[in-house]
């Protein structure tokens, strides 16, 4: 590929070599070159073709960068410029000479920039019949594809939309809103600073340093790995979900895959989980959790409310008002503090077990249907009434006072430690 810069009054300057045909277009805002190659290389049965383009436009910090890939990849690399250059590199790869031929030639890369919009997108020509590669026992049969792959320079602050389907898209530190789609690639960033950040995967991986505040929406494959988020929404479906830190509030749903795990998340977090399993350290919030068919466990919980079905939670330390419904399974509170001023329970066919804090002081009200109490040495019980099917008891912990306990579950158990 021969690169260009020429200072011309004409619009257009062809300059011809023996092996390349390089055209050289230039106007006020922007300049173009692009290598149209007819380098031909044989690799093993395949022949391949390959071309490349560049082109760049001047910017302010208002102007949108819009990248529209397929099959390739996306590299963005932020400078202090005020201008985006995109650089192509577009390969084709067949058995067949004359359609190596035809496939390079049907690829094609737009650039315009059409008042504050920049936008960059391939345009692919007809790939009738088979696309990809076959392979067999480790060696490839048969290969037709293309692949092209951008590399972006701009500044860090320009509104960024991408869109990439069957490719990577990789993104350093970043401080301009961004809008990031990748399909059947991976999609790996820096630190995302801007409140404004949209993130959809499908079928990949997505692996982010920091994010200030994000929506993202992961669909399989996976992981979604994330170091650190401010602000966080999140939608995923048939992925792992790992974020070490929240700073702030998040609201998460997550059905199927390998389930979510989380650090800290220092302000509140709505939880919407289904057939995944849920691992958090820390909430040092409130938490509203719905959960069924997967287990909950928090080591340290705030005020909380759950409402869980088939599901095994387990809280660690309890620092908050709580409120928990739950149908079958179990419930296990390792130590419930001072700071819990009324601790309510609703279930059936639960094995319930709370544990209370040396210094912890409440009045309690239980009532079980077919099903068993049992208390330890720091519980003072009397039953109140009691039938063939239903006992209620009341009593204290500790010394009692002005916190209470509630409970009410019919079958499973009840015990107090």
């Amino acid at each position: 590929m021969a690169l260009i810069a020429v200072k011309v009054d004409a619009q257009e300057l062809v300059v011809n070599s023996p092996s390349e045909k390089t055209i050289v277009y230039t106007d006020k805002s922007t300049t173009l070159a692009m290598v149209n190659t007819s380098n031909y290389k044989q690799t093993g049965n395949d022949a391949e073709r390959s071309k490349s383009f560049s082109k760049s436009f001047s910017v302010d910090n208002n102007d949108k960068i819009n990248l529209n890939n397929q099959f390739g990849s996306i590299l963005i690399k932020t400078w202090d410029k005020r201008e985006v250059r995109v650089d192509v590199d577009i390969k084709a790869y067949s058995n067949s000479d004359n359609d190596v031929q035809k496939l390079i030639d049907g690829v094609s890369i737009d650039a315009t920039k059409n008042g504050d919009v920049v936008t960059f997108r391939t345009n692919m020509g007809d790939r009738n019949g088979r696309y990809g590669r076959g392979v067999k026992n480790g060696v490839t049969t048969w290969r037709r594809e293309v692949k092209v792959n951008y590399v972006v320079f701009m500044p860090a602050v320009n509104p960024l939309t991408v869109s990439q389907e069957y490719g990577n898209v990789e993104l350093g530190n970043f401080s301009g809103p961004t809008s990031l789609k990748v399909e059947y690639g991976n999609l790996v960033a820096g630190n995302l600073s801007n409140i404004n950040n949209y993130i959809n995967v499908q079928y990949g991986k997505c692996d982010i340093q920091d994010l200030n505040a994000a929506v993202v929406k992961h669909e399989y494959n996976g992981p979604v790995t994330i170091g650190a988020v401010g602000t966080l929404q999140l939608d995923a479906e048939y992925v792992a979900v790992n974020i070490n830190t929240i700073r702030k509030s998040a609201d998460i749903k997550i059905q199927y895959g390998k389930g979510l795990t989380v650090g800290t998340i220092g302000g509140n977090l709505l939880l919407n989980a289904e057939y995944a399993k849920v691992n958090i350290n820390t909430v040092k919030g409130n938490t509203v959790v719905k959960q069924a068919y997967g287990d909950l466990n928090i080591a340290s919980a705030g005020k909380i409310a759950v409402n869980a079905e088939y599901s095994n939670v387990t809280l660690g330390t309890l620092n908050g008002d709580a409120n928990i419904n739950m149908d079958y399974n179990r419930l296990s509170v390792n130590e419930i503090t001072p700071a819990c001023r009324n601790f309510t329970f609703g279930g059936e066919y639960v094995s319930v077990g709370l544990g209370f804090a040396d210094r912890y002081n409440a009045n309690f009200n239980v009532s079980t249907s077919y099903a068993g109490f049992k208390y330890g040495s720091n519980v003072t019980s009397t039953t109140v009434s009691k039938d063939d099917e239903t006992k209620k008891y009341s009593g204290k912990i500790g010394s009692g006072g002005t916190a209470n306990v509630s409970v009410k579950t019919e079958y499973g158990s009840v015990t107090f430690k």
